[in-house]
């Protein structure tokens, strides 16, 4: 097993440098637990490299990146690269890499400054050029130039570091972030819903769908939320504020993403008039995890009205439904404790007896009753 000790002594004798880079640096600055080591070497062709480590596989199509094994850890090792914008989204750069590219060129072209800093294992020595350090300490989120916005996913980005770590948005990013959204609607749905998901996971979403709307971005995520925001200045509502509410509380008392989302579907099918689509059109925007897409259905299709989740027929009928479903009791009782409404659902705490008292009345039927009866029995 090669340890990093001696991976950095055989790179140096190669002729180069290498650097740790990127979300390792951010954690370990903020006393948080680094994972996933990225290094980033200077001074080196890909050849050279290969040559020197038959081992590492080869993963990258656009500019070299090889996975190498390192104390025991699969590692990214990438060469020292630029980009230069020329296209359109993602795939529309133009790399260029070798051994004259300098590690502050690399981390120049990162999307912001608590991302663009690296570290020399070697001489214990931080490269900060943007000035990520004092971001951290400001806990704000800074584009590192103006070259954030050539990928306008970027901007999702942001919004959702500002959520991870309960950062700011400076304003000349969150006007950045702007410029992205006529690029975002062509960007491919799975990297759309890829920092959607990573927002859901953080302890106060909320945070990730404030941010988009402050740069005037939440319609390229979910239009139905940006048309609540709006409604909040145009006609005083505030179905927005109360739906970021619940979305938070819901995640104080629920990990799982799927149910965090949809209790904020749940939201939003009560601040609309006409719902019928709603889901579905959701659904088109973000192209939705089957399982993501069966909790939302059932929070905002199949979870009674709080006027009739006493009722005994919604009661059976309900956990009937949850019966195997992914959402489950668990999901529910969040959903409905951070909207407030547990009360009106004693059914969902009290799961236990509802279904025992379930299986003795099904115990109980009589034979001579059949079809449609059997289930009004």
């Amino acid at each position: 097993m090669m340890t990093e000790t001696e991976f950095l002594r055989k790179v140096r004798e190669i002729g180069g440098k290498a650097y740790v880079a990127g979300g390792w640096v951010r954690d370990r600055l903020m006393g948080r637990c680094p994972h996933d080591r990225d290094y980033v070497l200077c001074g080196l062709d890909e050849g050279t490299f290969a040559k020197a480590f038959p081992r590492a596989v080869k993963a990258g199509s656009f500019f070299p990146v090889f996975i190498l094994t390192i104390d025991g850890e699969p590692c990214d090792v990438a060469m020292a690269r630029t980009e230069k914008k020329k296209g359109i989204g993602y795939k529309g750069f133009v790399v260029e890499y070798g051994p004259d590219v300098t590690i502050e060129e690399d981390l120049f072209r990162r999307d912001t400054t608590i991302n663009s800093m690296a570290w020399s294992p070697e001489e214990d020595k931080l490269t900060d050029p943007f000035g990520g350090q004092a971001d951290i300490m400001a806990k704000t989120i800074r584009a590192t130039s103006d070259h954030f916005c050539e990928d306008p996913v970027r901007a999702l980005r942001a919004a959702r570091q500002a959520a991870e770590f309960d950062f700011s948005i400076e304003m000349r990013t969150l006007e950045m972030m702007g410029c992205c959204g006529p690029e975002l609607l062509y960007e491919p749905k799975e990297r759309i819903f890829g920092e959607l998901e990573r927002a859901m996971l953080c302890d106060r979403p909320s945070i990730f769908f404030s941010m988009l709307a402050e740069a005037g971005i939440l319609g390229t995520v979910i239009t139905y939320l940006d048309e609540m925001w709006k409604s909040q200045y145009e006609n005083g509502g505030e179905d927005f504020i109360r739906a970021m509410s619940r979305l938070d509380k819901t995640a104080e008392l629920c990990q799982r993403p799927e149910v965090r989302f949809a209790s904020l579907v749940r939201s939003i099918m009560h601040s609309v008039e006409d719902s019928e689509d709603m889901l579905d059109e959701i659904d088109r925007e973000l192209r939705l995890p089957n399982i993501w897409r069966r909790c939302a259905e059932f929070a905002s299709r199949h979870l009674p009205d709080p006027l009739k989740g006493k009722d005994a027929a919604a009661a059976v009928d309900t956990l009937t439904k949850l019966h195997n479903h992914p959402i489950g009791i668990d999901g529910c009782i969040a959903i409905t404790k951070a909207e407030g409404t547990i009360g009106s659902y004693p059914f969902l705490e009290e799961s236990e007896l509802y279904l025992e008292v379930m299986k003795k009345a099904r115990a109980e039927l009589p034979a001579e009753i059949e079809g449609k009866a059997r289930g009004e029995w």
